[in-house]
């Protein structure tokens, strides 16, 4: 049976603004919604027999996404290493961090990431796209109240073992699809994963149409290794023992990274910190399936030269916003993502902003179904905020913008 609900305003995100909207939901799933002058007979029947739930002034928003994390770092009380340390020495710094933990064995590491999911989930986040590290974590990840993307990490930077690991990661993903568990493809980097190893792993994510997730232009030590294969990152390859001349193309660019992570079903690019114009034209014209992930409070963590948000926005790229891991994040406040683009770019649309960790992060994990805005087939939780009576008067324009500055008080309503 349904149940209606109104509220002053609703920002379905992916639609118009709606004053004296409802919202109809049936078993935890939103089946319409509309305003009371719009409304269907039902509703008028429903509102006549005070069976129409009155939220009273609020605004209601869609449920958060979060789509770039790795909760495996979420028992972490403060960052890994030091920001100011070599980009090499940070890696060296997380592997030595991996490596003790995974001493503690399966128990700890799901403890953590329920953990860091809890802690995602009360501030309103319904969906994570997590890079995920092990294979055995699927029974967790099926029981958290958290829509999990548990997208497999691959590290290979040897030829040799593209088809074995390739064959690996389909085993994963039709065990994830019986199990329930929306999944994906996560090539770590250029620096550790084999060129035809990502080929492979883009063909995968096309095969079972799973998004495919990739760290890229992260960092000035990455830009020397794609675009001159020399500087810290290929020293540390041959240090390791892990260098191959095929390992990365010799005409390498990011934009062949680009267009090759086009080829997936589903693309999402973490960071692009140090992406050019070129690579944002590039970018806009492929957004009909590549997305680029912004961690601004990681970015501003290793203090890299200002984001380009605003100039890729407006090429077109289709822009989500995460939140890392607390290997170099405070948090996994996704709110608090906002809150710091919402004061970098205070030029920035507040229903744009809101599409970052809404419509276009659902997108990039392939949720845009059910999750990232209010509307027919939603999951019906949704983030309710307080509005006094002028706010909730005023145009649509102007009640976004006071939403906006209090979203950190924003409650996670189920209907």
């Amino acid at each position: 049976m349904s149940t209606y609900y109104r509220a002053a305003w609703v920002f379905p995100l992916n639609a118009p603004p709606i004053n004296e909207g409802w919202v109809e939901v049936d078993n935890g799933v939103v089946t319409r919604v509309g305003s009371e002058s719009t409304a269907p007979p039902e509703f008028q029947i429903a509102q006549q027999q005070l069976e129409v739930q009155d939220l009273g002034n609020v605004a209601l928003l869609p449920g958060l996404v979060n789509p770039h994390t790795h909760l495996e770092f979420s028992e972490l009380s403060t960052p890994v290493g030091d920001p100011s340390l070599d980009f090499d020495a940070w890696i060296a710094e997380v592997v030595k961090y991996r490596r003790e933990k995974a001493a503690q064995g399966a128990e700890w590491l799901e403890e953590t990431i329920t953990l860091g999911a809890s802690e995602s989930s009360e501030i309103g986040v319904l969906g994570i796209g997590e890079i995920t590290t092990s294979q055995s974590l699927l029974a967790c990840y099926s029981k958290l109240k958290t829509r999990i993307v548990s997208l497999l990490e691959v590290i290979n930077f040897s030829a040799e073992q593209v088809s074995a690991v390739t064959a690996g990661v389909q085993n994963y993903l039709a065990q994830a699809a019986t199990s329930g568990v929306n999944a994906g493809v996560s090539p770590h980097a250029p620096y550790t994963v084999h060129w035809e190893q990502l080929k492979s792993l883009c063909e995968l994510s096309r095969d079972f149409e799973v998004p495919c997730v990739m760290h890229l232009a992260e960092t000035a030590e990455e830009c020397a290794l794609v675009q001159t294969r020399s500087g810290p990152l290929r020293e540390m390859l041959e240090r390791l023992g892990m260098w191959e001349e095929s390992g990365i193309p010799l005409e390498s660019s990011f934009q062949q990274y680009i267009e090759t992570l086009a080829s997936s079903w589903r693309a999402l690019i973490v960071h692009g910190n140090y992406l050019k114009h070129d690579d944002w034209d590039l970018l806009g014209r492929l957004n009909s399936n590549v997305s680029v992930c912004y961690c601004p409070r990681t970015h501003h963590y290793f203090q890299h030269p200002t984001y380009a948000l605003e100039e890729m926005l407006a090429a077109g790229v289709r822009v989500c916003l995460g939140t890392d891991s607390r290997a170099s994040n405070p948090d996994l406040n996704l709110l608090a993502e906002v809150e710091f683009v919402r004061n970098e770019y205070p030029d920035l649309n507040p229903s744009t902003l809101l599409e970052l960790v809404t419509v276009n992060a659902a997108f990039a994990l392939g949720l845009e179904s059910t999750h990232g805005f209010i509307g027919t087939n939603a999951v019906a939780s949704v983030l309710s905020v307080s509005l006094t009576q002028e706010e909730a008067e005023a145009s649509e324009s102007a009640c976004l913008s006071a939403v906006v500055t209090r979203l950190s008080e924003a409650q996670l309503v189920r209907l």
